[in-house]
């Protein structure tokens, strides 16, 4: 009886420390997959960030409110984005390092040589409507389209 006891009192010890307990992989975590009727659908959260943007960056310090386009696009499992447009000659002072998406938020690293600055434009996308943060410092909005 009393090892039966012992034996109880450690399988709840362990079950409330949550050693039971299965963990999300990283591939989970990146597509949600829910079964619907034994089919399933995978929802790829990269989708919705996808395609071309038209941005304004409101309140730089010249005075002039700075317009850009560029294209975020897959790389096989990555995320990329790069100027386009006239937008490639104009923004030739900033180097795009990185892309990701972060709590539904995409974030693009931003590199400024000429002052060793890297910061980041956040961007939260609704739809079509684009708003967000270029530097955790101005203001930016915009739209996407696919």
């Amino acid at each position: 009886m009393r090892n039966k006891i012992i034996i109880v009192l450690l399988l709840l010890t362990f079950s409330s420390c949550s050693i039971f307990r299965t963990s999300q992989s990283l591939t989970e975590k990146k597509i949600n997959e829910t079964a619907t009727n034994d089919k399933v659908v995978s929802t790829d959260i990269y989708q919705k960030f996808l395609g071309d943007y038209n941005l304004e960056i409101i309140g730089i310090p010249t005075g002039d409110d700075g317009s850009l386009t560029m294209k975020v696009s897959r790389d096989g499992d990555l995320l990329k984005t790069e100027y386009t447009g006239e937008t490639i000659e104009a923004a030739s002072w900033t180097v795009i390092k990185s892309t990701e998406v972060e709590d539904d938020i995409l974030f693009v690293e931003i590199f400024v040589p000429e002052y060793n600055i890297t910061g980041y434009w956040e961007l939260y996308v609704e739809g079509n409507e684009v708003t967000g943060y270029a530097f955790d410092r101005f203001d930016i909005v915009g739209t996407k389209s696919d």
